[in-house]
């Protein structure tokens, strides 16, 4: 029997450091991270500004690589990136030139035709924007653009998905639409999430895992477990004033 580091979707990180600029004078971004996400969880980021949230993310990615230490996903090393990780940016970054169709197709060449439009065809009904596969991105809002940005992640069919404060550029209506649609997503699919944010309330919303960098060099400072989003409304649990107040509060503290 496999065990969870070898899980499909599984996280592994173990004493991973970054210094950036070399060993004894440059900048030590993280320290010491350790952590086991498991596939199927949904794990939010949370800190100060500058802790090194997004860093992990791109550790994870495989954009980067880390100074010290071991990042594995699915039970193998990160070398670089891959197609078992999706990755969604805090900007759509979508290709003006193609349809959103077209982006979300992106991913996919080397499939056939037929193939290609069976998964774009399922992926916008999933993100709700099967009326504008034939639109060009400019003639998007923010929020259906990133929206396209999610389906095109996951045309791939990634074991996990990495979203780097993909809300955070939207008005607040929009972001808090856009949370619903990935706590959805997130359940239609069981993919390993790992989501960076500075926003407390959205970690605690989207978290079924929440973890608190402290100031740089970012260390896990509170490793939080909730059962939260699997709730009907997370916002209407009587849990949920207490944790959000416990997870600000170690922000806090990370911030001092």
């Amino acid at each position: 029997m496999p065990s969870p580091a070898e899980k499909s979707g599984a996280v592994t990180l173990r004493g991973v450091s970054l210094v950036y600029g070399g060993r004894r004078d440059g900048v030590r971004a993280l320290a010491d991270i350790d952590a086991d996400l498991a596939p199927g969880s949904f794990t939010a980021i949370v800190g100060p500004s500058g802790c090194g949230k997004s860093t992990l993310l791109r550790l994870v990615a495989g954009f980067s690589q880390p100074t010290e230490g071991k990042v594995a996903v699915s039970g193998s090393d990160v070398a670089g990136p891959g197609p078992d990780r999706g990755v969604v940016f805090q900007q759509p970054r979508l290709f003006p030139w193609l349809t959103v169709r077209g982006n979300v197709e992106f991913g996919l060449r080397g499939r056939s035709r037929a193939d290609r439009r069976a998964r774009s065809t399922e992926l916008l009904e999933l993100v709700g924007l099967s009326d504008a596969a034939q639109r060009r991105p400019y003639e998007l809002s923010g929020g259906m653009q990133q929206r396209a940005a999610i389906a095109r992640a996951l045309a791939p069919d990634p074991a996990i998905l990495l979203m780097d404060e993909p809300f955070a550029a939207l008005d607040a209506l929009t972001r808090e639409r856009l949370q619903e649609e990935l706590r959805r997503i997130w359940q239609a699919t069981g993919k390993t999430v790992l989501f960076v944010t500075h926003s407390v309330d959205e970690a605690v919303y989207l978290g079924t895992r929440i973890l608190v960098l402290s100031r740089r060099p970012g260390r896990v400072v509170l490793d939080e477990s909730s059962d939260l989003p699997h709730a009907p409304d997370p916002h209407l649990h009587p849990d949920h004033p207490v944790l959000r107040e416990k997870i600000a509060a170690a922000v806090r503290a990370a911030a001092a």
